[in-house]
């Protein structure tokens, strides 16, 4: 898959995520995380916007059984079940009074998902 890069004007969001130099040849990018990441997943309206429809997704496709929505998250961001340790807290989040979206925004910014091998 070809992208058009600019060498003059980068993208600012691919800086966030140490975007490689383009005038130099890389064969392999390197994994990093940086504070400006993170702010940018828990302060982006981008991913604000992404999270709602997630959250949207997950309740269509498993309605009313929250410990079955989270388990559908996991094997829709994850490509696996969550383990009881990840089931209890997603419960316990959930049933704190925190929103869906709030919760998919959380699962977003994981670097499972991020960083996937």
């Amino acid at each position: 898959i070809y992208g058009h890069i600019s060498r003059q004007r980068p993208d600012a969001m691919l800086g966030l995520f140490d975007f490689p130099n383009a005038n130099v040849t890389s064969e392999e990018r390197v994994t990093t995380n940086v504070p400006l990441q993170r702010l940018f997943l828990l302060n982006s309206d981008f991913i604000l916007q992404y999270a709602q429809r997630l959250a949207a997704r997950i309740a269509d496709a498993v309605p009313n059984d929250e410990p079955g929505r989270i388990r559908f998250a996991y094997q829709l961001l994850f490509q696996r079940p969550p383990t009881e340790k990840e089931l209890g807290t997603g419960i316990n989040y959930i049933e704190g009074g925190r929103r869906w979206p709030l919760y998919a925004q959380a699962l977003l910014g994981t670097n499972e998902f991020l960083y996937v091998d």
